[in-house]
């Protein structure tokens, strides 16, 4: 009997299972994409771009089609470069197509009184002011982020509605500029170059990954979670603005129905760019080429001929496909 409590695993320091269970796993580091991951979204786009050219090359491959397909693409990749900080981080925000609109809304009718520059710096700080929102609440109130930006999504629309009365503004001046070329491809680089620098040359960038990968983990080893899941949500909300304000110049007007389903559409362009909804990796150069896979998918069905209905069916079949790639089954115990 001694002996046999002489060998108990307590004795000898060895770990039973329920505290293996309790220790955190080792910090793995912040993950990137790997060269497989980086290349498909490329060579999805360079397979859609030969296979429209084969079938429509006298209509696909012009200069007005191509520069039509760069200003559309804009816009989403615009969005989409702040919605990836926050999906890299391990959330979502649904409520970046009602929040551009809200944001250009105020911006043109801020400008109609104070000018174009005044509301261009108003419409991005209403997007950062709804991306604060949308960060307090899920990361200091825990409340499901899935939750928070849909709700955001009716508020930031109702809102729009209020303060327009129903009513489009028209836009003018500067503000017009930021929706045409040179403007538009400024204001795309801009964002670009913003959240590449951030993504990749901060501190911030580190950190988002690091969340995304392993929350409990970057938490124990003295990241501020909730501070930076507030600052991914921010960004989402300041580009979001700059879309909405770049949208309204491409458009001449501002209505409370722009922007409508632009959600799924920057949630398209993530997934497409190789970055799971599960969090971890990603990165701002293949949500660009998410964005233009969308374009040019939509561009050439139109004109192929496909019925509106069909198109329906193939982008979401196109978007489930691109889940089912990207998706870390190995972050999921179980799939719901």
């Amino acid at each position: 009997m001694t002996k046999m409590m002489e060998s108990s695993p307590q004795d000898r320091g060895t770990a039973t299972d329920e505290d293996t269970l309790r220790q955190p796993s080792a910090p793995t580091g912040p993950r990137r994409l790997t060269g497989m991951s980086r290349a498909l979204p490329l060579a999805g786009l360079v397979g859609l771009i030969i296979v429209y050219t084969i079938a429509a090359g006298d209509r696909f491959m012009t200069v007005n089609n191509w520069a039509n397909l760069v200003q559309q693409a804009s816009v989403v990749a615009i969005i989409g470069f702040g919605l990836t900080f926050v999906v890299i981080a391990g959330s979502i925000d649904l409520s970046v197509g009602s929040v551009a609109a809200f944001s250009g809304m105020v911006a043109a009718m801020t400008a109609g009184d104070h000018g174009s520059f005044t509301g261009i710096v108003t419409g991005l700080a209403v997007g950062a002011a709804c991306g604060l929102v949308n960060g307090v609440l899920c990361s200091i109130f825990k409340v499901p982020s899935f939750i928070v930006t849909l709700g955001m999504l009716s508020v930031a629309r109702g809102l729009t509605i209020v303060v327009s009365d129903s009513r489009s503004e028209p836009v003018s001046g500067a503000l017009a500029g930021m929706g045409v070329a040179p403007g538009i491809y400024i204001a795309l680089g801009c964002a670009f170059v913003v959240a590449f620098v951030l993504m990749n040359g901060t501190t911030f960038g580190r950190y988002t990954r690091s969340i995304g990968g392993e929350e409990r983990v970057s938490a124990l080893s003295g990241v501020p979670v909730r501070l930076v899941k507030v600052a991914a949500f921010v960004v989402s909300g300041l580009l979001a603005g700059l879309g909405g304000v770049v949208l309204g110049g491409q458009l001449g007007i501002a209505t409370a129905q722009a922007a409508t389903g632009f959600e799924l559409s920057a949630i398209a362009a993530v997934v497409l760019g190789g970055t799971p909804l599960t969090g971890g990796i990603g990165n701002v150069w293949n949500t660009a080429i998410g964005a233009f896979i969308i374009v040019v998918l939509n561009n050439g069905l139109v004109i192929l001929g496909v019925a509106p209905e069909i198109q329906q069916v193939i982008q979401g079949a196109i978007l489930v496909l691109a889940v089912f790639v990207a998706l870390d089954r190995s972050k999921i115990g179980i799939i719901k």
